[in-house]
């Protein structure tokens, strides 16, 4: 009976240290990780093989083939880097202008609650404006080039930025503002000291909110007026109905919106370690 309980004993261990990887967290991102790749292969494979077998419309939808092609061949051309290069230059750029611009506009408005009261209505008003309304107006005043491009990313993401920027300053805690205060500390040793490193992760969410409208905001441009470009390359396909190249374009912004995403968390990254600095 003792040997039973000792070999049951033993083996106990292992299993508890087994049971302990899969509930790890690196263990839960490896098991995401290769279930998000089996279902993009099976995804990607059953369409492939619908297509070949001809229940899937060539015509219509294309195959990840066909847009392989695509891509191989602008690649060997030059064209899909100068692409990417247009594009994410317009991105980057208009993202810095809104997306930055707004988020220390946002904090300076802590400085006077009667003109963020003011300013309100007109800022929402603005929001409401779809990116596409302005667009055409953008061209005409900023011309064809990059410029116009830029202005329409930089509206599409300033709103955003500076309404979280704003509320994360007005959550700074009144207490920690009164505590400084007594000190007889002035108001702009309040913001910098205390007000924008509290409102930092809202400053960070909306940078994040953001990345999105920004592409967007490009790729809107290029569809208005361009001669380059991610847009450009989609439209140009749609034009003449080649659903390769519009879809060579779709995977285009995806693997950029993931790049982005992978830049802002990593901006994310060394805020926060800073701010615990």
């Amino acid at each position: 009976m003792n040997s039973v309980t000792q070999q049951v004993s033993s083996s106990a261990p292992p299993l508890r240290r087994h049971d302990a990887f899969f509930r790890s967290a690196s263990a839960r991102r490896y098991i995401l990780l290769f279930l998000q790749l089996a279902i993009v292969v099976v995804l990607l494979g059953g369409w492939e093989i619908g297509v070949r077998a001809g229940s899937i419309s060539k015509f219509l939808f294309a195959s990840p083939g066909m847009v392989w092609e695509v891509l191989v061949e602008r690649f060997n051309s030059g064209e899909l880097a100068s692409d990417i290069w247009i594009t994410a230059q317009e991105t980057l750029i208009g993202f810095a202008v809104g997306a930055v611009g707004g988020s220390i506009l946002g904090l300076l408005l802590w400085y006077s609650k009667f003109i963020s009261d003011l300013a309100a209505p007109f800022i929402a008003a603005i929001g409401a404006i779809p990116v596409l309304a302005i667009a055409p107006m953008t061209i005409i005043w900023f011309g064809t080039e990059m410029t116009s491009k830029v202005m329409i990313v930089a509206f599409s993401c300033v709103v955003v930025s500076l309404t979280t920027s704003y509320k994360g300053a007005t959550r700074t805690d009144p207490d920690l503002i009164n505590l400084l205060r007594s000190f007889d500390a002035s108001r702009s040793v309040i913001f910098f000291k205390l007000v924008v490193p509290s409102a930092m992760l809202w400053v960070v969410s909306g940078l994040r909110l953001n990345v999105g409208f920004a592409l967007v905001g490009a790729i809107v441009g290029e569809y208005i007026s361009s001669d380059a470009g991610v847009g450009h390359m989609i439209l140009l396909g749609s034009s003449n109905f080649g659903m390769n190249i519009v879809l060579a374009g779709v995977v285009l912004v995806m693997m950029m919106m993931l790049v982005f995403n992978g830049l802002v968390a990593l901006l994310e990254r060394l805020i926060l370690s800073w701010e615990r600095a």
